[in-house]
């Protein structure tokens, strides 16, 4: 019996400590750069305009100056009322800022500081990502989205979309984060190999993790994305729009841009044009 127990001790001495999974392991966020929207022009190094298209949140997006501003250190988009008609016939109009083709993040971690107008029928403002690159098309090569907030609820929509290999196929998983109604909140996202996390005013509220089988269908967030800011009105998902309220706006006072890594290693990569 003593040479067991004393042969169990030895082992257990002997063996090499076990790694912690990695997504136990701590992560390092690294600021690298902060949009702050000073001065009285969008920064085109990395923004560009959003026009319309056929999708239904892309129909009223507008390239008209006065529908993306930016003022007082802060980027607004706007939805307003058209009142030139003959130029465009569409009722109302919106604007949204994306940095597609300047740059675009593989991991990492993003915080926002806005704002977003109460009193409005039909407004749905959104801050989402989408892959630089498509291989395979929506939904299967995946799509972020941050914050989408309709009307004036009191909370936010977080909200991953992702394929399943079939043609037409589409699945979406997300969570409802509570925000200051009316008021500033921060936003952030966190997204690691293992997992893409929300956050409202630095508490966790929601959190997509990648499953031990899931394939790339299942989990296609692992190219680069790029980010979008805009303002929509109307759609099937948020109704009609009620013009009496315009023009409002989302208020976006910074962007922060981290690095993460882990165990001294960087996992993040950014692409055009910071690095």
């Amino acid at each position: 019996m003593t040479t067991i127990v004393m042969l169990c001790v030895a082992a257990a001495v002997a063996a090499p400590a076990k790694t912690a999974p990695a997504s136990a392991r701590a992560v390092r966020w690294e600021l690298k750069f902060t949009e702050d929207f000073n001065g009285t022009k969008l920064n085109e190094k990395l923004w560009t305009r959003i026009d319309k298209g056929n999708p239904d949140w892309m129909k009223k997006m507008s390239l008209r100056p006065d529908l993306v501003t930016v003022s007082g250190g802060q980027l607004h988009c706007w939805g307003k009322r058209n009142e030139d008609l003959e130029a465009d016939p569409r009722t109302h109009l919106t604007g949204g800022v994306m940095t597609k083709d300047r740059f675009a993040m593989k991991y990492g971690k993003i915080e926002f500081r806005m704002k977003l107008d109460n009193g409005q029928k039909g407004a749905w403002p959104a801050v989402w990502m989408m892959p630089q690159t498509t291989v395979l098309g929506w939904p299967n090569d995946g799509e972020i989205d941050i914050v989408e907030r309709l009307n004036s609820d009191a909370f936010v929509y977080q909200t991953v979309h992702f394929g399943t290999g079939e043609k037409g196929g589409h699945k979406s998983r997300g969570g409802k984060g509570k925000i200051k109604n009316g008021d500033w909140n921060v936003y952030g996202l966190e997204w690691t190999p293992e997992a893409i996390v929300w956050t409202v005013n630095g508490t966790e509220t929601f959190r997509h993790a990648k499953g031990p089988n899931d394939d790339s269908f299942k989990y296609p967030w692992t190219t680069p994305f790029y980010l979008m800011i805009d303002y929509q009105l109307g759609g099937n998902w948020v109704g009609g729009v009620d013009e009496s309220t315009l023009p409002k706006a989302m208020h976006v006072d910074w962007v922060k841009f981290y690095h993460g890594s882990r165990d001294g290693k960087r996992f993040s990569e950014f692409v055009n044009p910071r690095k």
